[in-house]
Parts: structure tokens; sequence; C-alpha cells
């Protein structure tokens, strides 16, 4: 069974930083899909498809490996 989630994602400001991010998220174990409304200068949205739910540790900690911040909610 598939489980999909969003992860609200700080500095995005590219192109490169969606294939960064992309990369990032899909190389995690279980990932099966990324999608990113890039918004720049502003919160940029991640769908994630997995085979299950993700440790957010980990999902935090990669995106910091890739140089990125998962926003605050407002």
């Amino acid at each position: 069974m598939s489980v999909q989630f969003e992860v609200r994602i700080d500095g995005m400001t590219c192109h490169r930083c969606v294939e960064t991010v992309t990369s990032a998220l899909g190389g995690l174990d279980g990932v099966k899909g990324v999608q990113i409304d890039l918004n720049p200068g502003a919160v940029s949205n991640a769908r994630v498809t997995a085979d299950g739910p993700l440790e957010p540790r980990l999902v935090r900690s990669t995106l910091a490996k890739a140089g990125f911040t998962i926003a605050r909610e407002p």
C-alpha cells in the first residue's frame, strides 16, 4: 500500500533546487516518487509517494544534507 505525504520546504529558488531535492528524497528506501511545486521566494511543497511511512527525522536529515530545511507551519 502506497502512502503519500507533503513536506513544506524552505530555501528552494530554482529548478536546480528541484532536481537536488527530488534526487535526495527519491534516494530514500521505499520512495516511489517525488513531485515538487516550486514557489521561489516562498515555501515550496514536495509530495512524496512511498511504500510506507517514512521516519520524519530521516526526511529532515536528508533535506538538511541537500541544503534545505522543512518549513515551520505558519
